[in-house]
């Protein structure tokens, strides 16, 4: 019996041993009250992006109090470019050794996410194009629809506007080529997005297809011998890892790189037009830091951050066979210069001098103008200024009333205004003649030389200077004649009293004569003759209407799409707000970026530029908004794949 007690007694103690082995393993698998957590973090290449983003992650992690060799355990894991590794190092990491798994790339995430289907470790992703294109159980349409154990931040880097940067340095780019990797989704996501940038801005964009990075130089050297003026580099792993055979073959040939992915220009491009991606990583360190502490991530959506970063290599313009100019805006907005003397970080702005006044003298009150309004506010903070700080912002609107501009010009001298923005082709002509002694930046302007502003974008008066922008009209008679082939009698309104409606009028009719249509124009001199004019203009024998923007068509657009309503005309316009209003189909500029671009101007100035030297800038960024409804109700039929093109659909 005592033989029995002693044995039961040791059974007893094993099992209390064991007990307490458990939990202190438990602590240390869970991070049970002190107990050190276990993360890792997997990266698929080392590559300068990568890099910068797994910086950002440690260091977002640090500042939310989650310190390596302290309180967490970080280990890092690197595929080095190889899948059958990442696939290896997604399983060792996901099969419960660690809490939690961040990964930075599109690559590690689609290899975490197979080897974790069963959710034994916490996913956090970042560094990642498109996560809804991954593959891996995120939807497009509802950032809560994702697998309750992954979470993470998408970068869709800036493609477009990489574009409009290119054609603007060298207007007489024509054809762009790509190297791309079909393996990488986001790779394929950025060459989908630069086919249609290139097809709305009048490029054509050739590509060659590698499986791996060993053939990036003969897939660039072909593009260069089939004559492209460029070679862009996107968000492509594959060709990123190659960088410098990219750059060598467009340097034999005469042409520039640019890219989407700093620092390619330490490398040889001319330009990258990226994102930052330490603050990426520093954000999706934070997140992580959240799903630590407890966070649930089902109730976490996957969100979408682009923090603009842009470098330019000017020593990259020698040897071009083409003429290429960094644009002013490029310039001012760039966050490192190359030249002859080395590599130039911004760190911060330069201060003002003073305190300034700026006077906003607006026409009406519409989302065209509050939408370059918005632009204006943000170019100036992005030049580095602050309202209340660097200055003080007196706005007035007209509501439409031209009788009543030349009061609010008056108005804004006598309270001291020491610079004028002005929107719309009124009210610059308003402040022309009677704001002479101070700066006028303007906006929203089809024409600064129709409005009197000077004899070119460069000879202008001595004191104004601003962005213009003329609607893409030959854009839209192609779309029409895409979407409406037997189309051939079109109309709009103008107003004759209006110096941009004019100017409109007279382009519309030039570009629809070239494209093989027969134009109608019908005048409108008050808002009360617009209903009339439509319905006459309806009379007509048009298929189709195209309305030109102008002030006062703006004002009473919704008469205009209401008669054509009621003969079952579809309506085709160049003003955003419009598309809400009845237009079927809207290709609008970018309002908020000609507003940007006039602040970025007015930052000029406010630092001692001379408005005189600064030329007028254009804006060629154009936006599709697709009114599925009003075509219908008109019995235009949109093609599913052009709906699919719209930056967007209203409903």
């Amino acid at each position: 019996m005592a033989s029995l007690k002693r044995c039961l007694l040791g059974f007893i103690l094993i099992a209390l041993a064991c007990g307490a082995l458990l939990v202190s393993d438990l602590n240390q698998r869970t991070g049970a009250s002190g107990g050190v957590r276990k993360i890792a973090i997997f990266q698929h290449v080392s590559q300068p992006l990568l890099d910068d983003g797994v910086a950002g992650i440690l260091d977002g992690l640090a500042e939310a109090g989650f310190i390596d060799g302290k309180n967490v355990s970080i280990s890092r894991f690197n595929a080095e470019n190889d899948i059958a590794t990442a696939n290896a190092i997604a399983k060792q990491i996901t099969s419960g050794e660690f809490e939690l798994v961040i990964t930075a790339s599109t690559l590690s995430l689609q290899a975490v996410a197979n080897a974790n289907r069963g959710g034994r470790a916490k996913h956090v992703f970042g560094i990642v194009a498109d996560p809804a294109g991954a593959g891996v159980g995120i939807s497009r349409g509802n950032p809560l629809d994702h697998p309750k154990h992954m979470v993470g931040i998408g970068t869709f880097l800036p493609v477009k506007p990489a574009f409009e940067a290119a054609k603007r340095m060298n207007p007489e780019l024509k054809t762009v080529g790509v190297v791309w990797n079909p393996g990488e989704s986001n790779s394929e996501a950025f060459t989908k997005k630069a086919r249609q940038a290139c097809q709305e801005l009048g490029l054509e964009l050739r590509e060659a297809t590698v499986e791996n990075s060993s053939g990036v130089l003969e897939a660039a050297s072909s593009l260069v011998s089939r004559g492209v003026d460029a070679l862009w580099v996107g968000g492509d792993v594959t060709v990123m890892v190659a960088i410098d055979s990219v750059v060598a073959v467009a340097r034999k040939g005469g042409i520039p790189v640019f890219s989407i992915v700093p620092p390619s220009v330490d490398r040889g491009a001319i330009f990258d037009y990226g994102a930052n991606f330490y603050d990426v990583g520093k954000d999706t360190g934070a997140l992580a830091a959240e799903v630590l502490r407890g966070a649930d991530m089902r109730k976490i959506p996957i969100r979408n951050m682009v923090p603009e970063r842009i470098l330019i290599n000017q020593t990259a313009l020698k040897g071009l066979k083409q003429q290429w100019r960094f644009t002013d805006d490029l310039l001012a907005k760039a966050d490192v210069v190359i030249d002859d003397a080395g590599r130039h970080e911004k760190s911060a702005h330069r201060a003002l001098a003073r305190k300034w006044k700026i006077g906003i003298v607006e026409l009406n009150n519409v989302m065209d103008v509050e939408e370059t309004e918005a632009g204006v506010m943000e170019g100036l903070k992005e030049a580095g200024l602050a309202e209340g700080h660097d200055y003080e912002l007196h706005k007035q609107n007209a509501q439409g009333d031209m009788a009543t501009v030349n009061a609010l010009v008056d108005n804004a001298l006598t309270q001291g205004a020491d610079l004028l923005v002005t929107f719309s082709t009124p009210t610059l002509q308003a402040a022309i003649q009677r704001a002479r002694k101070i700066p006028v930046v303007f906006t929203y302007v089809a024409d600064g030389v129709a409005a009197g502003a000077g004899k070119s974008a460069k000879d202008h008066l001595p004191n104004v200077t601003g962005v213009e922008f003329s609607s893409p009209f030959e854009q839209m008679l192609a779309l029409m004649n895409k979407l409406t082939p037997s189309t051939r009698r079109i109309g709009t309104l103008f107003v004759p009293a209006e110096v941009n409606s004019v100017f409109y009028k007279d382009k519309f009719e030039e570009a629809a004569r070239a494209a093989g249509m027969d134009p109608v124009s019908v005048p409108a001199s008050t808002s009360s003759e617009v209903p009339d004019a439509a319905l006459a203009l309806a009379g007509r024998g048009v298929a189709a209407f195209c309305q030109i923007p102008g002030n006062l068509t703006a004002a009473a657009f919704a008469s205009i799409a209401q008669a054509a309503n009621r003969a079952k005309i579809p309506v085709f316009a160049f003003q955003t707000v419009q598309a809400h209003q009845g237009a079927a189909v809207v290709l609008a500029r970018d309002y908020q970026d000609a507003g940007r671009l006039s602040g970025l101007m007015a930052a000029r100035i406010m630092r001692g530029e001379n408005p005189a030297k600064i030329p007028f800038e254009k804006v060629s960024r154009t936006r599709l908004i697709i009114n599925p409804a009003a075509a219908e109700a008109a019995g235009l039929k949109l093609p599913a794949d052009f709906v699919k093109t719209a930056d967007e659909v209203i409903r």
